[in-house]
């Protein structure tokens, strides 16, 4: 069946009628600066977030403070004031200790909990280039402000934190809204894989970069300087992005036909109503859900956790932990853009086992160098320590091909809603490990750790193999709308039609069914092992 021979006009010939063809067209590249100026743009955002984690090695660093050696003099009983208002902000340290560690870390993640509904319903109303451009100017105002809320008051700090969170609740969405609108058919898995790396390329920057300014110009200046490379990139999203594609003033009549070929042109611009009861009883999706939480209970330690492991089990010193931190996420960026690259590409594996491929790759390669790590103790040699701690975290990568891309085929243009609900499970997923880690590892002594990495290695293989389990590669029955109908006429000449209740009745039949073939698949697997046994 080749689809690129359908004539486009059969799809969206009304709008390519309406857009006129601009005089600069970027050479037909447009969607590719959006999907890069969106990457930054997302990534950043986490930035300001998870600068105060990057920092937080350099703050609570006592031994760095002016006091200190007067400190050591009076033999470390008489305690002083290492907030002492006497001093300049960036000598300024905190002696933070588990709680106000949890606390710190975790805050950002529930103001993303309790937003992300109402920002997903502004999103609907006011679209992503409104609703992100605000939200990211105060997201920048509360950037600047951290040193001085911090030295402060901890509980003021703790509120800002929480407001921070509510800037950067809707990321996931708004990525899932950016590949229906600007991704081509055949380039979905590219700018997925793409877009869901915001959370690494922030961490790529943050980590390294973090330490080196905080150890060299203070650590205020970690914030100040996330905050004006924020403002620059809302600046840029402000003037450049668009909500619909056929509205950018770049968009030429040949580029726009790529990207709507194959889609649904809703013309007037109005949302379809979301059948979110249909959603949240796909079992396939609830495959996706259950792969989320296990793949960000684990980012949490590559984006919080990996530089205090480096500096407290390893001994590495703050700014070169920040460092090799960068080695694993650099690794993982490689990995996750060419895994959207060739899952786009390969054509001799079905998609079905392409996806299970790749997330296996992940979650089930990871799970297993997590176990291997929890019991290889470090101290022979610093570059086989840290290559092992990379191993797991780099693997990750591969998920983009695994169930982000799950999500979007099966779930269609409903995509949006159900990154809704993964920024949600995320951010739960996050938040979790912000009070798990720290309650587990009061002393940062590797015995502490191996219990962390033995949970990681049991949590992503059980979500793997639900996701496994369940995957679909094709749009589930309530993701097939008219404009799909379309496109099967076009290609296949069929005039099928089914009434909502009988598609209700259809999606029903067919989680049950994909529950039946899975349970049976095992079964015969389990009798045959039983009768080999002697």
């Amino acid at each position: 069946m080749v689809v690129e021979n359908v004539d486009e006009s059969v799809v969206s010939s009304s709008e390519n009628d309406i857009i006129e063809d601009k005089k600069f067209g970027c050479l037909g590249a447009n969607r590719y600066i959006i999907l890069v100026l969106a990457l930054f743009f997302l990534s950043f955002n986490l930035s300001g977030l998870i600068a105060y984690n990057a920092t937080y090695v350099s703050i609570v660093n006592l031994k760095s403070s002016p006091y200190w050696e007067a400190f050591e003099k009076s033999n470390k009983t008489e305690k002083p004031d290492w907030n002492s208002p006497e001093l300049s902000l960036s000598e300024r340290r905190f002696d933070f200790g588990p709680t106000h560690k949890s606390l710190g870390f975790a805050a950002g993640f529930i103001g993303a909990i309790i937003a992300v509904i109402p920002m997903s319903s502004l999103l609907r109303r006011y679209g992503c280039h409104k609703v992100m451009t605000v939200s990211s100017v105060v997201a920048t105002v509360l950037i600047f402000l951290t040193p001085i809320v911090l030295s402060w008051s901890f509980i003021a700090f703790i509120f800002l934190r929480i407001l921070q969170g509510v800037t950067f609740s809707n990321l996931f969405t708004v990525a899932g809204i950016i590949v229906n609108e600007w991704a081509t058919i055949h380039e979905k898995g590219l700018f997925i894989a793409v877009l869901s790396a915001h959370v690494e390329m922030g961490a790529v920057f943050t980590m390294p970069v973090s330490g080196a300014v905080a150890t060299s110009a203070g650590w205020p200046w970690v914030f100040y300087l996330h905050g004006i490379i924020l403002a620059i990139l809302t600046l840029l999203w402000a003037l450049y992005y668009r909500d619909r594609a056929v509205e950018h003033p770049f968009l030429k009549r040949d580029e726009w036909k790529k990207i709507s070929f194959g889609k649904k042109i809703n013309s007037a611009g109005k949302a379809n109503t979301t059948p979110v009861r249909k959603i949240v009883s796909s079992i396939v999706i609830w495959g996706v859900w259950i792969a989320v939480i296990g793949n960000f209970l684990v980012s949490q330690f590559s984006i919080s956790y990996a530089p205090i492991y480096l500096r407290g089990v390893i001994g590495c010193e703050p700014t070169e932990a920040g460092l090799l931190t960068l080695i694993p996420m650099a690794c993982l960026l490689v990995i996750k853009f060419s895994t959207g690259f060739f899952s786009d590409r390969i054509k001799s594996i079905s998609e079905l086992n392409k996806m299970k491929i790749f997330n296996s790759f992940a979650l089930l390669g990871s799970s297993i160098f997590f176990i291997i790590l929890s019991v290889s103790e470090p101290g022979g040699s610093k570059v086989l320590d840290v290559a092992l701690l990379s191993i797991p975290m780099a693997l990750l990568g591969f998920s983009s091909g695994g169930y982000g891309k799950c999500a979007v085929m099966v779930a269609g243009q409903y995509s949006p809603f159900v990154m809704s609900v993964i920024q949600i499970l995320a951010c739960v997923s996050l938040m979790g490990g912000s009070f798990l880690v720290p309650a587990l590892t009061p002393t940062d002594q590797f015995t502490e750790w191996q219990r962390v990495f033995v949970i990681y290695g049991a949590v992503l293989s059980f979500a793997n193999t639900v996701f496994i389990v369940f995957a679909r590669a094709e749009p589930a029955k309530w993701a097939q709308d008219k404009g799909d109908l379309m496109i099967i006429k076009a290609v296949m000449g069929e005039d099928k039609h089914e009434d909502d209740q009988k598609e209700e009745e259809e999606e029903d039949v067919e989680n049950q069914g994909i529950f039946r073939r899975n349970i049976s698949r095992v079964a015969p697997q389990n009798q045959n092992s039983a009768q080999n046994k002697p």
